[in-house]
């Protein structure tokens, strides 16, 4: 974790040090800085460079929390230009110069600024400040619990509105294809249809197994199907970055070819590639531009293996005398894909031929 602490006043300087020296001593990357234009002889802060907008500014993009030890509305009108995004903007935390309280003043869900307030506060046993609503009335932000499962958010639109319900009391219905339980605390009823619900899911679709769902609700709910609530439900998808592509192709094959064959694999069995962590092949494609291309666009690592790790996969794969003949393994694709997936790996979809180009898709179970 990157961090950046910064006091104004020569009364700050000592909290500044105690939380720079403290927060890095824990694991944290977190020079601490002095706002001041005289410096304060023997103190471990750095001085700052520039402006403090720059300063703020260089800071706000390159780290994952700003502290701040002074006045709130120093460090408001500070980051005030750079704010972009809840999802992608940085924790901000205000300490005050006497040390009594640690204030979440931005991000304090996704950016985790509540759990770094907390942190700050144990180390100066100052009184740490949440005021987001959910923390407040003890229910479970919807995405603050997707960003600790490693979950991805398909829809902010519809997180908003759940987290709106929530704080409404609305009850929102949990489903997921995983081991993973409900968001702790109140407001979640799992396999239980409601107007608004969660899922945890790989698959794209618009509802997990509404039929049967249907079903279930009817005889719940003692009323006919045409009239149930669920039929009008939405589902917000979390998807967990659980998939590994296994990908084979000739030598020269351009990427947005191998993009495109992915793209199709998917999209045809209801994948969704937010959920793709990672892909592979064997060591013979290991400086395949277009391999490296897809990766590199789809922002995921490329792993390859050598023909002797391929064929140690136990498996009933899609064999080929000539892939074996040129490579020295039957098949690559779905091999690679397990390997990747590690311990456990399951593949759930076999090899696919698009334009010259194999894929196969395996799931990771957590095996490892």
């Amino acid at each position: 974790m990157k961090l950046a602490v910064i006091s104004f006043t020569r009364t700050g300087e000592s909290i500044c040090e105690k939380l720079s020296k403290a927060l890095s001593a824990a694991g944290a990357d977190c020079p601490g800085y002095s706002g001041r234009k005289t410096g304060n002889a023997g103190s471990m802060l750095q001085p700052v460079s520039g402006t403090l907008s720059e300063w703020t500014g260089q800071q706000f993009a390159a780290c994952d929390g700003l502290i701040f030890i002074g006045a709130a509305g120093i460090a408001v009108r500070l980051i005030a230009p750079y704010l972009k995004d809840k999802l992608t903007d940085p924790a901000v935390i205000v300490v005050d110069e006497a040390g009594q309280f640690a204030i979440s003043l931005l991000s304090g869900h996704v950016g985790g600024a509540n759990r770094l307030t907390e942190w700050i506060a144990e180390i100066l046993d100052a009184v740490p400040v949440v005021t987001t609503a959910s923390d407040v009335q003890g229910r479970t932000a919807i995405d603050v619990w997707a960003v600790d499962h490693g979950l991805v958010l398909t829809d902010r639109k519809l997180a908003k509105e759940i987290a709106a319900a929530l704080l409404d009391g609305e009850t929102v219905g949990y489903f997921s294809d995983y081991p993973i339980s409900q968001p702790e605390g109140t407001g979640y009823e799992a396999d239980v249809v409601h107007r608004l619900n969660v899922w945890v899911t790989c698959r794209r679709q618009e509802a997990p197994g509404m039929y049967d769902l249907l079903k279930e609700q009817t005889v719940a709910h003692q009323q006919p199907t045409s009239e149930l609530p669920c039929q009008k439900a939405e589902f917000l998808r979390l998807v967990p970055k659980n998939l590994v592509l296994g990908i084979g192709c000739r030598r020269g094959t351009p990427g947005d070819v191998i993009e495109t064959a992915v793209r199709e694999t998917l999209e045809e069995h209801h994948l969704d590639i937010c959920g793709v962590s990672g892909a592979a092949s064997i060591d013979l494609k290991k400086d395949e531009a277009g391999l490296l291309e897809t990766a590199a666009g789809l922002g995921i690592p490329f792993s390859t293996y050598s023909s002797e790790e391929l064929a140690a996969v136990q498996g009933d794969f899609s064999e080929s005398g000539f892939v074996r003949q040129v490579t020295g393994v039957g098949n690559v694709c779905e091999r690679s894909a397990l390997c990747c997936a590690g311990t456990g790996g399951r593949l759930i979809v076999k090899k696919q031929v698009h334009n010259g180009v194999t894929v196969a898709v395996a799931e990771k179970t957590g095996g490892e």
